[in-house]
């Protein structure tokens, strides 16, 4: 087994993370990580600082993203890597998904109005400080008021699918996903396409194996086969599929700085560095 120097899927408090760009360079780096990415949903605005700590540290920054979209019933997220974040075409797009964001989070709170649960929009903007606006604010606003013990119980009971606060948000396929990071430079990446059990809502795509073929005629360059909580026997499928359609083979631990303890951090779990190699590589011929 390898040591784990790379984790590509980490968030800051520019989404939906509790860390600043700066605090969780600093944490990876106290945790022998010599390579990360900085993947905040639908924003790229953490990107600077997140790199200036970087380049004091000795840790590399690789630029990330990562894109909500709709594949029938499931939600898929595509990461890119590569990121050109002075691409203005691009800087539209992510504003559009912003706003839909919020559009989203404003349903929700009129859905859990409804069942007499009380949130403010106010203080979910105020807990979200900026930052791109997600279900994790308005958790942690539930858990505030003490409708829930922890984040991972307001997603059960409140704001997962099937859940009484649960409302769809608008969002683009897959297909389009890829294709927009591809107009950018960035190289995209099939993020947890496994159920995890460490993380909410992370459910397994539906006919994966059908999907995968439509999204690497699109420009798909990567999955995650390294993620989270995944077993011996997940790895082992999804490095398969990487195998049977040349994709590389990435993952990282998608920390937000959960309060459960339980889950994975920044060193427990990503790919080796070959990986990275051909990220660049591939990067490089995309650009």
């Amino acid at each position: 087994m390898y040591q784990i120097k790379v984790d590509l899927h980490l968030h800051s408090s520019h989404s939906d993370g509790a860390l600043s760009p700066s605090e969780l360079v600093e944490f990876c780096f106290e945790r022998g990580l010599t390579t990360i990415a900085l993947t905040d949903h639908d924003t790229t605005s953490g990107l600077r600082e997140a790199n200036l700590c970087g380049s004091k540290l000795g840790v590399r920054i690789i630029n990330g993203i990562e894109l909500g979209t709709q594949y029938l019933d499931d939600e898929i997220h595509i990461l890119g890597y590569g990121v050109d974040a002075e691409d203005r075409a691009f800087q539209e797009r992510l504003s559009v998904f912003r706003t839909a964001r919020l559009a989203r989070g404003k349903k929700i709170i009129e859905k859990l109005s409804l069942i007499g649960v009380e949130v403010t929009w106010d203080r979910v903007v105020a807990i979200a400080n900026g930052a791109s606006v997600g279900r994790p604010h308005i958790a942690t606003a539930l858990v505030e008021l003490g409708y829930s013990s922890n984040i991972k119980e307001a997603f059960r009971d409140y704001l997962n699918l099937d859940s009484p606060g649960y409302a769809p948000r608008v969002m683009i396929g897959p297909v389009q996903g890829i294709k927009i990071l591809k107009s950018n430079g960035a190289l995209p990446v099939l993020a947890h396409p496994l159920l995890s059990n460490a993380k909410s809502g992370r459910k397994s795509i539906k006919n994966l194996d059908k999907l995968i073929p439509t999204l690497c005629e699109a420009g798909l360059g990567g999955i995650e086969v390294y993620y989270g909580d995944y077993d011996r026997d997940q790895v082992s499928y999804l490095s398969g599929i990487a195998d049977k359609y040349s994709l590389i083979k990435c993952g990282g631990s998608d920390y937000h700085n959960s309060e459960d303890q339980n889950d994975p951090h920044p060193g427990d779990v990503g790919p080796p560095l070959d990986s990275v190699y051909e990220l660049d590589k591939a990067v490089c011929r995309a650009t």
